[in-house]
């Protein structure tokens, strides 16, 4: 008899309309549910149970299911319903709102002004028009609820359900200086949803594992690792001229450069000192012509970035920002570089350095929380916080031919232990283990 999870897809729903925004938790949810529903075990029924935006939620879920996996538009199962049955007025509202040919209008049309101040109307009045009066949900019907990221809803709604909930990390807590006090009290809010005696968690590594059980006191016999992979999308190019191609779509000169997806600039990713150490190296050894180039959406204003760049103007020209980059595209810019580089100061995993290593690209890592665990001796690993050894780094992987190609090999060889299938896998096991319990 066939498993019957409530697979919580919140996160896909919050998030698909938004282009830049599908990276990190947005990925893992997607790619696990893609493999998942290739799984003969289990019954997956989509839900959006633990949204906090219920008119949001209850529509664009259903949004995204009807763009991305039209076939599987019967199991999504809505928890919530309008006080006044407005559902399908939102709906339609939502679909003119992120259509093409919308976001194309002027933005002081009339058309537009009027469409634009009818969302916000809409984002406005979710708490009056959707209550925990019109939330449905029978536990009954199903076997496990999992949550990808959100907090758990509360156990009077899920009853007696077994609830397993998936860990990233524990940056907000552990490493407030990173992130909004917003995201810092959600957090605190999300680990109080959790009931330490009958919940079940999984993380993505086993250093976000041991960094949760020390610091919730949750026995390790009620956790998990589910390791994360890179998609198959992820591939060496070997044609030079597709290399060109996209190199030159993104403004980036024809030679060699140090790449590094910087996700959304954000702090925690340390792009500053990378940049600081790129610029020395530089400094140091004028002759050497090499670009960096930074992946990342810029719709985040980063001050400190900012401010370095305009102290560094004389470089401007050897650091490239070439915002949001699509999946597509991203393998040809993976595969054209010299090296990758990920000198991040906090991941749950470090997803990125698999990309890379798949694409055959050299990878210069941070050494610092589960990055190691990750990289393994496929990289070159160094302190996050050290100059002189991330410098060293990329003159090495410049100069010695037989090191990158040590590096290529060992990274491809390492990314074939990881995968989605084996992570969709090592799930459907956990929710075995969770049930004989």
């Amino acid at each position: 008899m066939k498993i019957k999870i409530a697979y919580d897809i919140t996160v896909l729903g919050n998030y698909f309309s938004l282009f830049d925004s599908k990276i990190g938790i947005y990925r893992v949810t997607e790619e696990l549910l893609l493999e998942m529903l290739k799984i003969d075990d289990i019954n997956l029924f989509l839900v959006g149970l633990a949204s906090e935006t219920p008119a949001t939620t209850s529509i664009n879920c259903p949004l995204y299911i009807e763009s991305y996996l039209r076939e599987y538009s019967k199991n999504f199962v809505n928890s919530f319903e309008s006080k006044f049955k407005l559902n399908f007025i939102y709906k339609n509202l939502f679909k003119v709102y992120f259509s093409k040919n919308f976001q194309k209008l002027p933005k002081y049309s009339l058309l537009s002004i009027f469409v634009r101040g009818l969302y916000k109307i809409l984002q406005k009045s979710q708490l009056l028009l959707y209550d925990n009066n019109h939330q449905f949900f029978n536990f009954k019907e199903y076997d496990i609820f999992h949550s990808l990221f959100y907090k758990l809803p509360s156990e009077e709604l899920t009853g007696n359900l077994p609830r397993l909930l998936m860990i990233y990390d524990l940056i907000p807590i552990t490493a407030q200086q990173f992130v909004t006090p917003k995201l810092t009290s959600y957090f605190k809010e999300l680990l109080k949803s959790i009931n330490l005696q009958k919940d079940w968690i999984t993380c993505i590594s086993e250093y976000t594992r041991q960094e949760f059980c020390e610091y919730t006191g949750m026995s390790s016999e009620r956790t998990f690792v589910t390791h994360l992979a890179a998609d198959n999308k992820f591939y060496p190019v070997t044609d030079t001229s597709y290399i060109k191609t996209i190199i030159q779509q993104y403004n980036i000169p024809d030679k060699n450069y140090f790449l590094c997806l910087a996700s959304q600039l954000d702090p925690r990713k340390n792009i500053a000192h990378l940049i600081k150490s790129f610029v020395r190296l530089l400094s140091e050894q004028p002759n050497l012509d090499v670009n960096l180039v930074l992946i990342g959406t810029q719709r985040h204003k980063r001050v400190e970035i900012i401010n370095l760049m305009q102290k560094l103007s004389e470089f401007k020209d050897r650091i490239i920002f070439t915002g949001y980059v699509p999946d597509e595209d991203l393998s040809p810019l993976y595969s054209g570089a010299t090296a990758f580089i990920f000198p991040s100061l906090y991941e749950g995993f470090g997803l990125p350095i698999l990309e890379a290593m798949q694409c055959g690209t050299p990878v210069i890592s941070s050494n610092a929380t589960s990055l190691p665990e990750v990289a393994g001796e496929a990289a070159i690993l160094v302190n996050p916080k050290d100059e002189d050894a991330l410098c060293q780094a990329m003159i090495n992987v410049l100069k010695d031919r037989n090191l990158c190609q040590n590096l290529t090999q060992k990274g491809l060889e390492k990314s074939k232990q990881f995968s989605w299938s084996k992570c969709a896998v090592k799930t459907v096991e956990i929710y075995k283990k969770i049930l004989n319990h």
